[in-house]
């Protein structure tokens, strides 16, 4: 499909005003053959051009840049999808664009229109090219087999813009503490608020968000740093009480050892990880859950019962135990204490 340029509605203006080639090119200060060249797309138009022909034609050099800017936005992707051999609907399903469409997920100027659906894809991806999506956030820890990079930047964009809403404390490496303990004092209770939790990890300096991923993601979570600022990001596929403040306390482990790591890069996490970094913080968010030696404890004693304990949360309790196979996911203890999170 041929591309609307300008030169396009340039030679109509002519046509239409009845003014030559040669008029028209000594009037802008170029030569004919520059204006030919101009009309029949060899050369492209410079921001001087541009400003010239705004002056005679009053036509607006903000429209000019536009139309031309949409012109190559276009014909670069095009060059991208021949050379990869996709075609327009391959390249889109790679972002699960029906899912995006269909849930809103970003502003789209035509729904039907593929080439469109790609640009503001792009555009939500504050890049100019499909080549620079893969170059975002390019050293982060998210090259696992179990996740798709378009998908992953889709939703760690959708979090970042989420992130501007909020309003943010001064952070300081002592409020890790400060949460961890609200984090307890909330599961011995049993309560899940997200809205609570969001305004009380920005009194302690730090952005929250809970967003749905997307369908074909394998993501859990996720630690950035903005500008100094701990960003810790979660999806809600954690459906009971202990499962999602895993999830919290385990990017708060993060938090605590690998702030400088996550100033350049994302650290994600996913649903089955096997790494040092994301192991050490299994294990930082486990101890919070649940200290280890007390932990051994419970393991070790054939009189525990779970309904006396006074200590740690039970949630916590038999979400550890279920992880290590003391009991079953399936079963009575699992199912009672550990709730599900009412939506």
């Amino acid at each position: 499909m041929e591309r609307i340029r300008f030169k396009d509605y340039l030679i109509d203006y002519l046509e239409y005003n009845n003014i030559t080639n040669k008029d028209f090119a000594n009037r802008i200060d170029i030569t004919p053959k520059h204006l030919i060249d101009i009309l029949s797309g060899v050369r492209d138009i410079s921001s001087n051009i541009i400003d010239k022909i705004a002056l005679v034609t009053n036509i607006p050099a903000d429209y000019i840049y536009k139309v031309e800017a949409n012109y190559k936005f276009e014909k670069t992707i095009e060059e991208y999808l021949e050379k990869e051999n996709l075609t327009e609907t391959k390249y889109l399903n790679k972002y699960n664009y029906k899912y995006l469409i269909s849930n809103d997920y970003m502003k789209f100027v035509d729904k039907e229109n593929k080439i469109e659906i790609i640009k503001d894809i792009l555009k939500f991806l504050r890049v100019p090219t499909p080549e620079k999506v893969y170059e975002i956030d390019k050293s982060a820890l998210y090259k696992s087999n179990n996740d798709k990079p378009e998908l992953l930047l889709l939703w760690l964009e959708k979090c970042y813009r989420e992130t501007l809403k909020q309003t943010i404390a001064e952070y300081d490496k002592k409020n890790i503490d400060v949460l961890v303990n609200y984090i307890i004092e909330l599961a011995k209770h049993n309560e899940f608020n997200e809205e609570k939790l969001i305004e009380k990890f920005n009194e302690n300096g730090i952005y929250l968000v809970i967003q749905e991923d997307i369908p074909g993601s394998k993501i859990r979570g996720a630690f950035k740093v903005h500008r100094g600022i701990p960003a810790i990001y979660l999806t809600y596929k954690h459906h009971r009480i202990a499962d999602i403040y895993f999830a919290l306390l385990h990017e708060l482990a993060h938090c605590k050892t690998d702030f400088n790591k996550a100033q350049a890069m994302s650290l994600v996490s996913y649903e089955e990880e096997n790494n040092e970094t994301e192991n050490n913080a299994d294990n930082q968010a486990y101890n919070w859950m649940v200290n280890e030696q007390y932990y051994k404890h419970i393991c070790s004693d054939s009189n525990y019962k779970i309904e006396s304990e006074k200590e740690y949360p039970k949630s916590f309790i038999v979400y550890r135990l279920a992880r290590d196979n003391y009991i079953q996911y399936n079963s009575k203890e699992y199912q009672l204490y550990n709730n599900l999170i009412k939506k």
